[in-house]
């Protein structure tokens, strides 16, 4: 048995690995979703009308390989409103990019945010609304 064990350790596999722009856009989304401040991802109609269409696109979060092997993001977002959306919009590129690139091995070259509205049902409350 340690000889097979040797052995094994010793083979070198080669291959191709290829994941679906599908995946990498699930991932943006879920990490996306995790950030406190996003309500949702929002597409346009024409976005879901392309997700009927074109399988490539996930609604509000489109996945795109550039030029140079990277991948570039792009996510249209919902914002809860109290939550300053510029942070918010930082804290989603940031991790976005650590989740695509932890799980998938592939760079991120960008993660463009675009804030498509702000969600008032559920506001944050400010200080002095928090009971004491």
């Amino acid at each position: 048995m340690p000889s097979e064990r040797k052995m094994a350790q010793r083979t070198r596999w080669s291959g191709q690995v290829s994941i679906a722009k599908e995946v990498v856009s699930s991932i943006a989304s879920i990490a996306a979703h995790e950030v406190e401040g996003v309500s949702k991802l929002k597409g346009t109609a024409a976005d879901g009308l392309a997700a009927l269409l074109n399988s490539e696109k996930r609604r509000g979060v489109a996945a795109q390989l550039t030029e140079d092997q990277t991948i570039r993001i792009r996510l249209k977002a919902v914002i809860r409103y109290g939550y300053p959306i510029y942070e918010v919009a930082k804290k989603v590129q940031a991790k976005v990019k650590q989740e695509i690139e932890g799980m998938t091995g592939l760079r991120v070259s960008a993660v463009d945010i675009y804030v498509q509205e702000l969600d008032t049902s559920e506001t944050k409350p400010s200080p002095k609304e928090e009971p004491s």
